[in-house]
């Protein structure tokens, strides 16, 4: 009985049953093999080599664009770059803090619905498997019904 529920639960399965052979007698945890995974992600960075002249190069892949790249390095030379003020983001964050306590304050005193979930609901997905196997059988019926009419003709 003991085997039976190790093999039916994993979560029931021992430690070193959740390492991945590297050969050579070597394990790995799925923990650290699944951090590394991520870390590589994280720090991947990918070579780009452009010439000199982008505007050269954007002519000949995409003509169309050529005017808009003009435009483009006027307006970077032009506009500088900022970022918004302190105050401002701030300002911003209470904001924001404040609207989610009103909506939660709203849908605790029932002024306020909670908002429906994303996506299709279980009822809505059985319902739609129901009414399409009821179709399905009864057009399956009447063409049983119909063959046995032919049939005793």
């Amino acid at each position: 009985m003991r085997l039976l529920n190790q093999r039916a639960w994993p979560w029931a399965q021992p430690k070193e049953l959740h390492k991945i052979d590297l050969g050579n007698g070597k394990f790995l945890a799925a923990a650290d093999l699944l951090e590394g995974h991520f870390h590589r992600l994280a720090t991947a960075t990918v070579p780009v080599q452009v010439d000199r002249s982008l505007t050269a190069a954007i002519t000949v892949l995409a003509p169309d664009l050529t005017p808009l790249t003009t435009l483009a390095e006027e307006v970077a030379q032009t506009v500088l770059r900022v970022q918004p003020a302190p105050h401002f983001r701030h300002q911003l964050q209470q904001a924001l803090e404040q609207t989610h306590r009103q909506h939660t304050a709203q849908r605790v005193l029932g002024t306020r619905q909670a908002p429906p979930p994303a996506g299709i609901t279980w009822l809505m997905f059985s319902v739609c498997v129901a009414l399409v196997i009821t179709v399905v059988g009864v057009w399956r019926y009447r063409q049983q019904g119909r063959r046995a009419q032919a049939g005793l003709a």
